[in-house]
């Protein structure tokens, strides 16, 4: 008897804990928790001086889907083992000068030219807004759970695939033009009521 009263008592539990996480799942707002605390230490902070020059940015607004395959066992998907999201996201990808200290002018007083040095233009920077990332349709599955790395992981290969795109549709050329107008109207301003007003103003990259 002692051993069927044992038995009966873990069936008794097992059944308690799966009707228990059967709520939770089902009627969440029945349940409430503790507040909320975050903390954080500054473990190191500096300063450092930047010259970036963006010349030009790309704008996007996507919608990314997440879908990570259940385990199978015998060619028979395990049920609850898969996890999914879709996610939607707007972010930028500029591009420009990386430091404009590498802007050099030379002078040819006996041509009447100046001549204006710029490094070449680059992606300076391509970010997806923290603020704009919503989750929407994610599986609610027990077994394997969506991981805040999931989401993390999913838009760090977005910001990559937004960089790409946007070098695919210009950007850097685009950036190019823009820095080359910049300038040469800098240049012209900066030459106008002086002794090298109208000289020739042209630009060349390094």
């Amino acid at each position: 008897m002692t051993n069927k009263n044992a038995a009966r008592g873990a069936v008794a539990v097992a059944l308690l804990a799966v009707a228990a996480l059967a709520v939770v799942l089902l009627r969440p707002s029945l349940f409430g928790f503790g507040k909320e605390r975050i903390d954080s230490t500054t473990i190191g902070a500096s300063f450092g001086d930047i010259a970036e020059l963006a010349t030009e940015e790309y704008a996007f607004s996507d919608v990314g889907k997440f879908d990570q395959e259940g385990l199978q066992i015998a060619g028979l998907k395990v049920p609850f083992t898969d996890r999914n999201f879709l996610v939607t996201y707007s972010g930028r990808v500029t591009a420009g000068l990386r430091s404009a200290e590498g802007i050099e002018a030379s002078v040819d007083d006996a041509a009447k030219t100046l001549t204006i040095a710029l490094p070449p233009v680059e992606v300076l920077e391509s970010h997806i807004d923290p603020h704009s990332v919503e989750v929407y349709d994610q599986t609610m599955n027990p077994i394997n759970q969506l991981r805040v790395s999931d989401v993390t992981g999913f838009i760090a290969n977005r910001e990559d695939a937004a960089r790409e795109k946007a070098i695919e549709d210009g950007l850097l050329d685009r950036a190019r033009d823009h820095a080359e107008q910049l300038m040469l109207t800098h240049a012209k301003a900066l030459t106008a009521g002086t002794n090298m007003d109208g000289y020739e103003l042209s630009v060349r990259w390094k």
